[in-house]
């Protein structure tokens, strides 16, 4: 088969498509634009099709300078289990290639944090108790990589507190006074020759819930504006003591992770990392876990039985478009039938990652934590993610058609698949702890809004040309 060849039919015949009426005569065939179109073409959509899913529990994440901080205490039931998580970071004295407090007085010094408010989860209802803690162990520069699974050690006494609600919250910012000893030791080096020189004496932050703090909600602090903050506030004499000059100083964060701690329920707790857990051996659900390494395997049928004739030789067939829905289910509801038991919004999109045969993903480079993702494949489509809709309850993609098309083409040639199968990947999967249960493609649930199987569902729509006696399948 010549692949040339084929792309231009598809090219012209989509042509064809958009310039003429198109008639569904039956449930199966289309013919478009009458007898416009050569009688040997042959419009077909296909949704029978078998599509495992599994869940790999992949080692822990690669959280380190993230854009968020992300601190809380979460308990999602029985089923699911806790989260808890810290931040762990370097102060940053920004640009400047010293610092000098000579001769500065503290006034006061305080640590503020840009809450994102869109992004909280858990029952926000609850109040939550911050601490902030000095560091006594270093964070590692460059040549050191942080996971959701590290820590650094802290000292033993908190040197700030705050217990708010989110509807304390007016202005989007949570301010917590630091302990004015912090401030003294910052100004009491005096003069701090670079970065290095000042992490030596200054290591950093955890920033925690009380270890006594029962279950609430979890916000991400974003590092992507000013909000997020240090502020040391000083004061200074001129050439009198009654001439006294007010100074400020803004320190940012350098190097930095969040620690995420995930407490599995009784749905997850058989399994490990380096698990795969079959969905007949889930009852038919696949896991997708933010904040862990639990990610859920999409497992294609083979497409080449489209493609092959009777004799063994192949006949000519474009895949003009398929569609992928899969449905979070709510697993802590009677019948698993609504996602999500407290009535929050699931992440607005997903990601398609790619599965070495190794059951490792793949990375943009080999020296990048970066995952390689199908959307980005395709820049020009300017959709970068499955997305969510309210009304269907379900994901959805309907750009798989060339990545369908490539993989049966290298499958009947024989070339060898360039993945394993593809990944459904949270988009924010190390800075946040949304966790979602997918139904398989052997799901009986059934939709609460449409009383429809909740199942996985791959829908294919294909062209077949030379061959009028092909009966779709």
């Amino acid at each position: 088969m010549n692949i040339r060849n084929l792309y231009t039919r598809a090219i012209s015949f989509f042509v064809i498509i958009f310039c003429f009426a198109c008639e569904r005569t039956d449930l199966q065939t289309i013919i478009i634009g009458g007898d416009l179109i050569d009688d040997a073409t042959v419009m077909c959509y296909a949704d029978t099709f078998d599509i495992e899913i599994e869940t790999h529990y992949r080692d822990s994440l690669f959280t380190k300078n993230g854009a968020y901080f992300l601190v809380g205490y979460v308990d999602e039931g029985e089923e699911i289990g806790q989260t808890r998580t810290t931040t762990y970071t370097q102060l940053s004295i920004g640009s400047e290639e010293a610092v000098n407090f000579d001769d500065r007085t503290l006034d006061s010094i305080s640590l503020s944090l840009a809450l994102e408010k869109t992004s909280l989860y858990g029952d926000t209802t609850q109040e939550l108790t911050l601490e902030v803690y000095e560091l006594i162990e270093d964070i590692q520069g460059d040549s050191a990589d942080y996971y959701s699974t590290d820590e650094v050690k802290y000292a033993d006494t908190p040197i700030g507190t705050r217990t708010f609600k989110v509807s304390d919250i007016t202005t989007d910012t949570v301010d917590i006074k630091l302990d004015s000893l912090f401030g003294v030791k910052i100004i009491e080096g005096a003069e701090y020759a670079n970065q290095e020189e000042f992490a030596k004496t200054i290591k950093g932050l955890a920033i925690k819930v009380k270890d006594s703090q029962s279950p609430a909600w979890a916000g991400k602090y974003s590092l992507e504006n000013f909000g997020t903050v240090v502020t040391m506030n000083m004061h200074y004499f001129g050439e009198s003591e009654e001439d006294t000059l007010r100074d400020v100083y803004y320190f940012g964060f350098n190097q930095r992770f969040n620690n995420i701690n995930y407490t599995p329920g009784t749905l997850t707790e058989n399994i490990k990392v380096g698990d795969v857990v079959k969905s007949e051996d889930s009852n038919n659900l696949g896991f997708v876990f933010e904040g862990t390494g639990m990610v859920a395997r999409i497992k294609f049928p083979s497409l080449i039985n489209l493609m092959k004739k009777e004799d063994g030789t192949l006949r000519e067939v474009h895949i003009n478009k398929a569609d992928l829905a899969v449905t979070a289910v709510g697993p802590t509801d009677e019948g698993y039938k609504i996602y999500p038991a407290s009535n929050l919004p699931p992440p607005s999109g997903l990601y398609f990652g790619f599965m070495n045969e190794d059951g490792t993903l793949q990375t943009i480079s080999s020296e990048s934590s970066q995952y390689r993702l199908l959307q980005a494949q395709f820049p020009s489509s300017g959709d970068h993610q499955i997305s969510y809709n309210s009304n269907t309850q379900t994901y959805t993609w309907a750009k798989l058609a060339q990545y369908l098309q490539e993989r049966t083409f290298r499958e009947a040639e024989g070339l060898p698949l360039d993945d394993d199968g593809l990944v459904l990947l949270p988009n924010q999967q190390s800075s946040s702890i949304r966790k979602l249960v997918f139904a398989g493609d052997k799901n009986d649930l059934l939709h609460p809004l449409n009383g429809q199987p909740m199942k996985m569902r791959l829908i294919v729509y294909y062209a077949v040309f030379n061959d009028p006696t092909y009966n779709c399948k």
